[in-house]
This record gives structure tokens, C-alpha cells and sequence, in this order.
């Protein structure tokens, strides 16, 4: 038997992390040949958290204009590097091993045969996580020079880049994973993975959790926020999401003052949105009713939440996969998003949802118009087809069986490296 680790920041705190802890649930219970274990930062203690700190403030030395996280990652866990040490031959899956997890210089110590998946550009990128948006200098497939027009400081995305090139770009011997085919093509086009082995492995969603909810319980959730039965109710996951600029919500707000000048205001009255993840209120937006009912930690709550609104709506620039978008669709209600990144494997124009050109708030409002003047019957339909391709795509069973694949892939690989 196998036995598997899993590496990673946290499998508590952040997608990233939740979406490891579901790679190892996936194989709880299923009668594989691998035992796996986990390895985080979730109990570290004060030296390590000082040591994250210098990074950070390292990092700061640099201004490159892109409003993404950026991570020097100049130190490394010391419990990661010694079972690294004291377990060459045990089987590695790496996640978001970032926040000083491993650092750049000890990439080339990562044993043979082991997992690597991205949750987003980092690995391909300088110290940046996701690439420039709208920056078509495309530094991560042609290579980073010291000097670059916007750049300001010490240019830690070059000297970063430089390092992972030279420890990562030769290994033969390790499996990267990423979950969106729009992934999948940077990284196979990127300098340091171009001749690297990478696979297209979605993010799991529990179709069983996500699921649709009964009449009774979508009738008591609307009468809980007051929403009446012919109003149309919009969602928004703002966790985060007012403050990372990718996520879009400039964009969200630009398109709901256009969409309010396009409807009338009696209409204007039955479209009612609900925001969650941020400080619960009560408030209007552009003259439309707005509820903010905060962080919900309970996700059988978020799953009725999801299930009891008409449409979904993800105005991000950048999604590695798009985890909302999924989830709700897996409840059976339609999403409306830009055509971007990650989010092009699930919404689907006028099959899962609508999706609006990028990055338009003109054409997000006229896809949310669309929304609103369709037919209940058309809506529910996009809903259920989103549920079934979020079956057929992203749920356990699926999932699963693909990453059992890779798994005995890479237990081949760390066998052949040791002949």
C-alpha cells in the first residue's frame, strides 16, 4: 500500500484549501490501494508565522500595478522538507503550498512521482498568482526580464520566475493537475511547463450537498427575506469579493446602474438581489433591494440559498475554476458571468446560463435583463441543464475515477525514477 500525503497551506482556510481537503475525501472510503495523510500550516506556531511575515513584507518592495497576491515563498515549512527527507517513497500531492509552505529554493527537493496541483498561476508566474489581466506581454510563456515597462523596485517577479525555471523547468518526473481547461492551455504554454506533464483535473462538487431543494423550502427561505413570489432574486458571493479586484465587483456595479436605466421602475421593484459572504445589512443598490445575509459557514444553508434564487451572478476577471458558478448550478439555478478564464468549462451561453462579452458591464446587464424578461419555465431549464452537466463533469464519481487515473500514474512515474 501506497501511502499518499497531502501538502498544503490549509485544508481548512480559503478555496484553495477546501478544495484539497475534497481530493482526500474523495478517496475516504473508496477501496483504493493508498493511505492518505495530511501535512499544513493549519497548527504552526509564531516562528513560522514571523517568518511568513518577512516574506510578505519583502514582497512589498516590488509595485508591478497587478492587484493580485503576490508570494517571495524564500522559506519552506521545516516539517514539510523533513518528511520529504524521512519519506522519499511515499506518494506527494501537493495543493497551494504558498504563505511560506515550501519555499522556491527547495522546489527541486520535492520527491519524484509527487502530485502537483494548481489552484492558480503561481507555479508558471513570477511571485505574481495570477498574471496581469489585459497584459498581452505574456512574460510567463516567453520569460521575465529584469527590466520591465511598469515595474517598479526590486522586480521580484523576474528573480522569483528565475528560480522556479531553474529548479522546475528540467524535472520530467512530476505530475501537474489543473482544474480548467483554460488552465491547462497557459500552463502547457508557459516557459517553465511547457514540457512538463499536465493534466486537466476539475475541482470535485458534492452533488449529493448541491443539490435541489423542495417548494416548501425555497417558499420559507424567500418569505424569511420578504421576497415575493413574482420577484427575481439575484445572488452574489462577495467573499472577498469587494476587495480583490478580480473578482469583478466594479464591473457588478457598473452593470446594475445600466441595468437600472433599462427598466422601468415598477419592474425595478420585483428584482431583489442577496449578497453573502461579507457583514449581514440590509440596503439598496442603484434603487434595487439588496440583502446581505454574511459569511454563511453552514453549506447545506448556502446550497438553499443558491437553490431558492433565480440567477447567480459571477462578475470575475479571473477564475482558476469557478466554485461558485458550480455549486450553484449543481443547485439547478442558472449563472450569469463574463467570458474569462475557468468559468468557460461551466457557464455555458444559453445552456447552463448566459454569458456576458469580457469585461462589458454593457453586456452583463443586457444578459441580466435577459434574466429577468425570460420565461420562469426558461429559467428553471437552464437550471437543470446546469445541474446535469455539473453531474456529468464536475461531481465525486466523476471526478473520482479521474483522479484514481492519475494517481496510478504516478505511482508508475515514482517507480520508473528509481530504476
Amino acid at each position: 500500500m501506497f501511502k499518499l500525503i497531502f501538502i498544503s497551506f490549509s485544508f481548512k482556510r480559503g478555496g484553495a484549501g477546501i478544495a484539497a481537503s475534497k481530493f482526500k475525501n474523495l478517496l475516504t472510503g473508496n477501496p483504493s490501494s493508498f493511505s492518505p495523510s495530511v501535512l499544513s500550516q493549519d497548527e504552526a506556531g509564531r516562528f513560522q508565522f514571523s517568518k511568513r511575515i518577512v516574506s510578505f513584507a519583502l514582497s512589498k518592495l516590488q509595485f508591478d500595478g497587478n492587484p493580485i497576491k503576490h508570494s517571495l515563498n524564500l522559506f519552506s515549512y521545516p516539517p514539510v522538507i523533513k518528511k520529504f527527507k524521512a519519506e522519499p517513497e511515499s506518494l506527494y500531492h501537493l495543493h497551494w503550498f504558498n504563505n511560506d509552505t515550501l519555499s522556491v529554493f527547495d522546489l527541486d527537493k520535492i520527491p519524484a512521482g509527487s502530485m502537483i496541483t494548481l489552484h492558480d498561476e503561481w507555479i508558471y508566474c513570477g511571485a505574481e498568482h495570477c498574471y496581469k489581466v489585459l497584459d498581452d506581454t505574456d512574460c510567463f510563456q516567453h520569460g521575465y526580464s529584469f527590466f520591465k515597462k511598469g515595474v517598479y523596485g526590486l522586480h521580484w517577479n523576474y528573480i522569483i520566475w528565475r528560480i522556479k525555471q531553474l529548479k522546475l523547468s528540467h524535472r520530467s518526473d512530476l505530475i501537474y493537475t489543473v482544474p480548467s481547461r483554460w488552465m491547462l492551455a497557459r500552463a502547457q504554454a508557459s516557459l517553465i511547463l511547457k514540457n512538463a506533464d499536465v493534466r486537466y483535473l476539475p475541482n470535485p462538487i458534492d452533488t449529493g450537498l448541491f443539490n435541489l431543494a423542495s417548494v416548501d423550502k425555497i417558499t420559507e427561505f424567500r418569505n424569511r427575506y420578504s421576497f415575493e413570489g413574482a420577484d427575481i432574486v439575484f445572488a452574489y458571493g462577495a467573499v472577498g469579493g469587494r476587495k480583490n479586484f478580480l473578482k469583478g465587483h466594479h464591473h457588478l456595479d457598473e452593470a446594475l446602474g445600466i441595468l437600472r436605466r433599462y427598466i422601468s421602475p415598477s419592474l425595478a421593484g420585483k428584482v431583489k438581489f442577496v449578497e453573502f459572504g461579507g457583514e449581514p445589512s440590509k440596503t439598496t443598490v442603484h434603487g434595487f433591494d439588496c440583502v446581505s445575509v454574511g459569511h454563511i459557514k453552514d453549506p447545506v444553508e448556502l446550497s438553499l440559498l443558491y437553490a431558492s434564487v433565480d440567477c447567480v451572478v459571477v462578475p470575475s476577471m479571473v477564475e482558476s475554476f469557478g466554485q461558485v458558478a458550480a455549486e450553484a448550478l449543481a443547485c439547478g439555478t442558472p449563472v450569469v458571468s463574463f467570458d474569462t478564464s475557468g468559468l468557460k468549462d461551466i457557464v455555458l451561453h444559453e445552456q447552463t446560463g448566459l454569458v456576458a462579452e469580457a469585461f462589458s458591464p454593457e453586456s452583463f446587464a443586457q444578459n441580466m435583463l435577459k434574466i429577468i424578461e425570460m420565461a420562469p419555465e426558461k429559467r428553471k431549464a437552464l437550471g437543470l441543464n446546469g445541474r446535469a452537466h455539473v453531474e456529468s463533469t464536475f461531481s465525486f464519481p466523476v471526478v473520482s475515477q479521474q483522479y484514481l487515473e492519475i494517481i496510478k500514474d504516478a505511482v508508475e512515474l515514482k517507480k520508473s525514477s528509481h530504476v
